[in-house]
């Protein structure tokens, strides 16, 4: 855009001056590739002067503007406050998702701006910039069209989230994960019918590490998915392990949504499996937390179905924590779901609690679902469950996570002497009571 615009470098000459108080701006374009794309560089270049123009009849008459990238400016607003500056730059944003025309074809632009605030002598403007520009790209990663404040402690946050995700990433290169094992009991008959996976780190500093301590940071980033992938291959080469030694058990994988919108997940998913191919169906179940943001039901939908031709279930996990609950068992035809611990706990002492789980676990029996109930912490929780209809449990109660190489020898004891021998559970479904664990 020449002659039209100061230089970067100006800018800061022009600013650098001792001012106590002053804002930086970063602002950029939302959707200027798009743009480019449809219209050519002409086209784009119609649009930056139309940006220009409405920023400059936006800005106040002492506030310096500078274009910093293609489609991203920087703006100096000297003696501005928040306030000012949340005023003026929502009506900027406003005016830049206002239609635009090019070549007679209307479209809409609008932006992602970033404010970095100096209240008193402290930061350059060239510091400020930086800063602002970090939260520009918070307000994108939002979804545009919006203003956000450079937070300090909010960045230094962000700060250790990425060096945390950097370590990650070098954890699962240096195998530092692994996996431990949850058993799964039917509590009727007294036997086991599976086991979840459960992810753990074995950091070199802080020992080792819960998912708690480590997936909150890797959410809606690439690593989940590696996380993922590894924790499948993980879980199948443990079953067939189990297999080899004569006993076949389901193992349950937690999965993220943005894996499950991955094209390439059923190809992978079949090639994982090659490994085990003396597997039977139900060998891998895929453990799918219903507050995941899938953004395509269909193609959702679709993945689950090429799944079941695999012989891999799909369930709903943490069953009645999310809105849109009936929802995803409308449209989504999984095998079965779990109810959230945090139901099942308060099964003895809560009667609406109680009263939900009665509603689920009909609703579920009546569509054909499968029901696991998550956190049996006590002998009286289960017997409380099997009274309500369902059968299938884990939790602490039963056992904590275990290696792998623990699973089978604790099976051998567990089927000796289940917590609910065959005539309690009986008794817990109307019938007479049965003896007591030995």
């Amino acid at each position: 855009m020449p002659g039209r615009l100061p230089s970067l470098p100006e800018l800061f000459a022009h600013r650098n001056t001792p001012m106590p108080r002053l804002a930086v701006v970063y602002l950029d374009l939302d959707r200027f590739r798009e743009i480019n794309a449809r219209f050519g560089p002409s086209g784009g270049d119609a649009v930056l002067l139309e940006v220009v123009h409405r920023l400059q009849l936006g800005l106040p008459e002492d506030a310096a503007l500078a274009r910093v990238g293609g489609d991203e400016f920087a703006a100096v607003l000297p003696g501005a406050g928040r306030p000012e500056c949340q005023d003026l730059l929502d009506y900027c944003v406003g005016r830049l998702c206002e239609d635009f025309q090019v070549y007679g074809q209307p479209l809409t632009v609008g932006a992602s701006v970033g404010v970095a605030l100096r209240e008193q002598e402290g930061p350059s403007v060239e510091v400020l910039l930086r800063q602002a520009r970090q939260a520009a790209f918070g307000a994108k990663r939002a979804g545009g069209g919006q203003v956000n404040f450079f937070d300090a402690q909010e960045h230094a946050h962000e700060q250790q989230a990425a060096l945390l995700r950097q370590r990650i990433a070098e954890g699962l290169d240096a195998g530092e994960f692994f996996l431990v094992f949850q058993p799964k009991v039917d509590m009727r008959r007294g036997t086991i019918v599976g086991v979840e996976a459960l992810s753990r780190w074995r950091h070199p500093e802080r020992g080792e590490l819960q998912p708690a301590d480590f997936v909150p940071s890797i959410e809606d980033h690439e690593l989940a998915e590696q996380l993922n992938e590894w924790a499948l291959g993980a879980a199948i080469e443990a079953a067939r392990n189990w297999a080899a030694q004569g006993r076949r058990l389901s193992v349950s994988v937690n999965v993220s949504a943005g894996l499950l919108m991955r094209p390439d997940l059923v190809p992978r998913l079949w090639s994982l499996l090659e490994c085990f191919p003396e597997r039977h169906p139900g060998a891998l179940v895929l453990e799918i937390l219903e507050t995941s943001a899938i953004r395509d039901m269909g193609l959702a939908a679709a993945f689950i179905e090429s799944c079941r031709h695999l012989g891999v279930a799909v369930v709903m996990d943490d069953f009645g924590t999310g809105y849109s609950s009936l929802a995803y068992l409308r449209r989504l035809p999984v095998s079965g779901l779990k109810l959230d611990q945090s139901f099942v706990r308060n099964v003895l002492t809560d009667a609406q609690d109680r009263a939900i789980l009665q509603g689920v676990i009909s609703l579920a029996a009546a569509l054909n679902l499968e029901v696991t109930a998550e956190g049996v912490e006590t002998r009286e929780h289960g017997e409380a469950l099997l009274a309500l209809g369902c059968h299938l449990a884990q939790g602490f109660g039963i056992a904590r996570p275990m290696p792998a190489e623990q699973v089978l020898t604790w099976i051998d004891a567990y089927e000796a002497y289940p917590l609910w021998p065959a005539s309690a559970a009986d008794a817990a479904g109307g019938a007479a009571p049965g003896p007591s664990l030995p």
